[in-house]
């Protein structure tokens, strides 16, 4: 199918033949660089996770979803769960764009578990007379049945104070009052946050934007998440159109940053908090949601890829995946993210690392000791290498000798201050072409996606030590929900 034609990306689902769906998820699932531990789409682009949630004893896990091709078009919501994050259902679909409120997309959104329903709230896009996008933030319900019913347009976009460049809600409940954040862009072409207030969650009224600390912080918000722990408010975002001169500093295609504050004062519209920070210094990350779990885990799953760059795995007609669960705790002003401890289960052969290992294959965790200076280098046996260093001051992650080297325009090196000097512990998850770093006790990330044929082995150098475990792949069930309802 041709996505050069526009059109293409707006193809219902239905109008596509199995034989094509079939043939594409073959070649998806069999691309050397398709994850095996990590949620993917069967076939197409997976972006935004969604309406996250732990729901009737599990954890819900929703995700955007184009399942004709590796490209942005006419988005659904996919569905899975999972108790444990090792295996899972895959309840297929759960929000087609059927209605004339979603016909061009249902967008991002979140989700808010009361009275035994899982509530789903999300930006439903379709087109006015002018063929122009117009969002509405919508609200449906998920029932323990796993049955969804769709309520439509609960909020409309407030023409005085924001452009259609308009999104992603996330709702919250304080005693009996529902408010609902959503993030924008200006009619002065900056990013802001919309709030609504109203006593139900369908019957929502558009009180104003949000007074925060910011001044000309980028011109378009997107991916608000916000969140209350104890007496501290966070609130995570993706504030579009930052450069920096630095070499630390906002270099993803959209990066992501959080600020904690004081709880948000709802009455007054406004957030008073501290400095802000980004969440991850790789590549690949966007778009991330939180929930809190049953055990009072604070959870976090990303994007773990961006919107502008091509992958060399388009050709195989799929693109990026989420990133695994992290837990977050608050330390100070910093957020801590730490690979969600569920995932130990997956552990099986270990092996204690030497000056060079070969890889038992592609999909592993690296758990080592490091001192002020390191490197280590993962590659195949022509060379290609993909390298993390350390100077003493500062991070490096290094992709530009990669097989297949990619997106150059946005750089190949990505850099971050150390915060631990000191020998310490770290974290490291591959996944065929996925790295995911847990530096500084948790207090720096790098997401990226890597490219090489046939990695075979990993060299370290003076300064490192530690073990490697072979991890298995998650279950992700072949039996979907064909008794959910849409209505």
């Amino acid at each position: 199918m041709d996505f050069s034609n526009r059109q293409n990306r707006f193809v219902p689902l239905s109008d596509v033949s199995a034989d094509y769906l079939k043939d594409i998820e073959q070649k998806t699932k069999t691309d050397e660089f398709y994850p095996s531990y990590h949620i993917a789409p069967h076939h197409g682009l997976l972006n935004d996770p969604n309406g996250l949630a732990f729901y009737n004893g599990e954890h819900h896990i929703f995700y955007q979803w184009f399942p004709l091709g590796p490209v942005h078009g006419l988005k659904h919501w996919y569905h899975v769960s999972t108790k444990d994050f090792v295996h899972y259902t895959d309840h297929g679909i759960a929000l087609f764009p059927d209605q004339s409120y979603d016909s061009h997309g249902c967008f991002s959104g979140s989700a808010l578990v009361e009275n035994d329903e899982l509530h789903l709230f999300y930006t439903g896009n379709h087109l006015t007379p002018n063929n122009e996008p117009y969002p509405t933030q919508c609200y449906a319900k998920m029932l323990p049945t796993n049955d969804i019913e769709k309520y439509g347009v609960i909020a409309d976009v407030n023409d005085a104070d924001f452009t259609r460049d308009y999104r992603d809600p996330v709702v919250f409940k304080r005693k009996d009052t529902y408010y609902m954040l959503v993030g924008g862009k200006t009619r002065s072409k900056l990013g802001a946050l919309a709030l609504y207030e109203g006593r139900g969650k369908d019957s929502l009224t558009y009180k104003g934007i949000v007074n925060t600390q910011f001044d000309e912080f980028g011109y378009m918000w997107e991916c608000p998440n916000y969140f209350e722990k104890e007496d501290k408010g966070v609130f995570i975002f993706s504030p579009q159109g930052l450069t920096s001169e630095d070499p630390y500093s906002f270099k993803n295609v959209f990066s992501v940053v959080y600020v904690i504050g004081e709880k948000m004062d709802v009455d007054n519209r406004k957030f008073t908090h501290d400095s802000y920070y980004e969440l991850d210094k790789g590549f690949d990350f966007y778009a991330p949601q939180t929930y809190e779990d049953n055990e009072g885990r604070r959870i976090l799953i990303g994007w773990l890829g961006n919107s502008k760059s091509e992958y060399p795995t388009d050709k195989n007609m799929w693109a990026h995946m989420l990133t695994i669960p992290r837990t977050l705790s608050i330390e100070g002003d910093k957020l801590i993210q730490n690979p969600i401890e569920d995932l130990e289960s997956l552990r099986r052969e270990e092996t204690v690392i030497l000056s060079e290992v070969r890889v038992p294959q592609k999909a592993f965790e690296l758990e080592l000791s490091v001192d002020s200076q390191f490197e280590l280098s993962l590659s195949n046996d022509a060379g290609d290498s993909i390298t993390f260093s350390s100077n003493g001051d500062e991070y490096c992650l290094d992709r530009s000798d990669m097989t297949y080297v990619y997106a150059e325009r946005f750089g190949t090196k990505r850099f971050a201050e150390r915060k631990v000097t000191e020998s310490h512990t770290i974290q490291i998850f591959v996944d065929h072409s996925s790295i995911e770093i847990f530096c500084d006790n948790g207090e720096t990330v790098f997401t990226s996606r890597f490219f090489i044929t046939n990695l075979s082995t990993l060299t370290i150098t003076d300064g490192v030590s530690g073990k490697l475990f072979r991890l298995a792949s998650i279950d992700c069930g072949v039996v979907r929900d064909a008794t959910r309802r849409v209505i």
